[in-house]
């Protein structure tokens, strides 16, 4: 029994010394821990200098500067940037939000004259008082920049086609001549830059083998009268695309010929050969021009019946006006007909209303057509009448107006199939009023 007591006496002690330790060990630590809250709090509390880099500069392209009655506009690089140290208390400056509230600022109200200025730069801190931080230096002082009446201008445009490195054609290939989708561009940008454009070229660039005509979206570039000159704050004034077209053509060789009109199909058939003068031509068609595909032959005129007599006529037609590209020196084609196997009958010729639809009242004075010459087969045609033959006044595109009025006519052969009338007839209709 006594045993049990001194046991437990012995326990009760010992717990009140691990206690009493305990508590030893808990105010060390506190005190170690208010003694580093105060160490930290200070460094926080105390101030620093800290440089916040590539600070932009607040900068309105659309700015601009009176001097005068001139209005100045800012062009070229208006993005700028500095480096700002602060003055502060550490707690603040290390924020990471910090750097949001420096603003670096410039004026235009210096600027006296067009060309490179240098603006002043100003710093300042928004949402912070002195006490807070305060700004100690920048890294520039100011900024320079390029100031210039805006003008615009009309040019002009020139075509350039460049052939790239890569650019390949197809043997007896070539290219035609290119063409604009229009004419003339207006460029606006600063004055001292449109004074020094002498011209303007619209270029695009072809760097692949080509099968086909292109249709390619063309850079506009203006150019002085000397070499690197600097045009880059000009632009174009409207953003519609320009297009150059490059025809791609092939050259091959093809017989000239005519055509015929007025001719009876019959004398088409027994028409003798023909003589033209080249008789042949090298032309540069281009490709997917439905006119020479497949063919070896060109149409460069064409003859009417009402100029063909019997005898050798000759014709001559303008090179210039066909719708080709020649490889030789071509002015005019020359066509001999030689006719002369054939015979002429000259004949008075009635005229026709049958199937003639006139307005009301009018009247076809004219009742025969003297001296009509009509060409056909030597034989068969020395033996026409009158009666062979008739005249019908041509309506077409004819608007008849009151009184008489004189309307071409065209004469048909009845009884010979190949013969025709050698020059041009007209008859008298006469319109009241």
């Amino acid at each position: 029994m006594r045993k049990t007591q001194t046991d437990a006496k012995t326990r009760g002690l010992s717990l009140s010394l691990l206690i009493e330790k305990n508590w030893f060990v808990l105010l060390i630590s506190l005190l170690f821990a208010f003694v580093f809250w105060v160490t930290v709090s200070m460094s926080q509390t105390n101030e620093v200098e800290k440089t916040f880099q590539n600070v932009s500069v607040r900068l309105n392209a659309e700015s601009t500067a009176s001097v005068g009655k001139t209005v100045l506009k800012i062009y070229g690089n208006t993005e700028y940037y500095v480096d700002v140290t602060v003055r502060g208390k550490s707690y603040l400056l290390n924020d990471s939000s910090f750097a949001d509230h420096i603003v670096v600022t410039t004026s235009l109200t210096s600027v006296t004259s067009a060309g490179a200025v240098n603006l002043p730069l100003a710093a300042s801190l928004e949402g912070y008082g002195e006490n807070d931080a305060e700004i100690v230096s920048i890294s520039k002082t100011g900024i320079s920049v390029y100031l210039d009446e805006e003008k615009e201008k009309s040019f002009d445009l020139e075509k350039e086609v460049v052939r790239g490195e890569n650019f390949a054609l197809k043997p007896g290939y070539s290219i035609g001549e290119a063409t604009l989708s229009r004419d003339s561009v207006v460029l606006i940008g600063p004055a001292l830059e449109m004074e020094k454009i002498t011209g303007v070229k619209a270029v695009a660039t072809v760097n692949e083998e080509i099968s086909e005509s292109q249709v390619l979206q063309a850079a506009v570039v203006p150019y002085g009268a000397t070499e690197n000159l600097d045009f880059s704050n000009v632009t174009v004034k409207d953003e519609e695309p320009i297009y150059i077209t490059v025809p791609l053509t092939y050259s091959s060789e093809y017989k000239p010929v005519v055509s015929f009109s007025g001719l009876p199909e019959a004398a088409l058939k027994d028409m003798p050969e023909y003589y033209v003068s080249p008789e042949t031509v090298t032309v540069s068609a281009v490709v997917g021009d439905d006119q020479l595909i497949n063919a070896n032959e060109i149409t460069v005129g064409t003859v009417d019946a009402a100029s063909l007599d019997n005898t050798v006529n000759r014709f001559r037609f303008s090179a210039g006006e066909l719708p080709f590209r020649f490889a030789e020196e071509i002015d005019t084609f020359t066509v001999v007909i030689d006719l002369s196997s054939l015979g002429k009958r000259w004949l008075e010729v009635p005229v026709s209303t049958e199937g003639l639809e006139l307005p009301k009242g009018a009247e076809v004075q004219t009742k025969s057509i003297l001296s009509v010459q009509i060409i056909g087969p030597e034989g068969p045609v020395l033996k026409l009448e009158s009666e062979d033959a008739y005249a019908v006044p041509v309506l077409d595109d004819v608007k008849l107006q009151p009184g008489e009025n004189r309307v071409p006519v065209k004469i048909v052969v009845k009884t010979l199939p190949d013969a025709w009338a050698f020059g041009t007839y007209y008859a008298s209709i006469y319109l009241p009023a």
